[in-house]
C-alpha cells in the first residue's frame, strides 16, 4: 500500500485510511508486536486501531501491559485507538466465537446460520456488542477526524 502510494490516493479524495491491526498475548506476542511497529513507521498519525487480543494470554510482557511497551511509546501517535478482545470462557463464549471463526462466518451471518444453539447465538451477539461498542468510542468517523491537508 505504501508502495503504490495509496494513502496520498486517498488522502486526495478526502478519505481517512484507517487500518486494523492486532497484537496478541501469548507466543504470538513478539511476532505481532514487531509487525505492529513496522506498521506504525509507515503510517500517518491516528491511522491504527489496535486489536489487543488475549485470546492466547495476557498482551503483556516484564510486566508491562501493551500501551506501556515501547513500541506502543514510540508510535502512540499513531494509534487512533485500541479494542480489547479479552480471554473469553472456553467452554462457552469462547468455543463459540472459534466456531464462528472457523466457519468464516461474520456476527451478521450468525442469525441466519445453522448449527448454533440459542444460547451461542446469544453469546456472540454479546461478543459483538461488546467489541462494536468498544468501536464506537473511537470516533473513527468524524469529520474533525479527517486531514485535511
Amino acid at each position: 500500500m505504501v508502495e503504490s502510494g495509496v494513502p496520498a490516493v486517498l488522502r486526495g479524495a478526502n478519505r481517512r485510511l484507517i487500518i486494523h491491526t492486532v497484537v496478541a498475548g501469548g507466543q504470538a506476542l513478539g511476532d505481532t508486536l514487531a509487525g505492529f511497529k513496522s506498521l506504525a513507521e509507515s503510517c500517518e498519525p491516528r491511522s491504527i486501531v489496535v486489536w489487543v487480543n488475549e485470546y492466547f494470554g495476557p498482551v503483556e510482557k516484564d510486566g508491562k501491559t501493551s500501551s506501556q511497551m515501547t513500541a506502543f511509546l514510540e508510535h502512540h501517535d499513531k494509534v487512533a485507538g485500541t479494542v480489547l478482545i479479552p480471554r473469553f470462557s472456553p467452554d462457552t463464549f469462547g468455543r463459540d466465537l472459534e466456531d464462528m471463526i472457523a466457519r468464516k462466518l461474520t456476527f451478521g451471518e450468525i442469525a441466519w446460520a445453522t448449527g448454533f444453539t440459542l444460547m451461542s447465538k446469544q453469546r456472540l451477539r454479546m461478543i459483538e456488542r461488546e467489541l462494536f461498542e468498544q468501536l464506537a468510542t473511537l470516533k473513527l468517523l468524524e469529520a474533525s477526524t479527517l486531514n485535511a491537508d
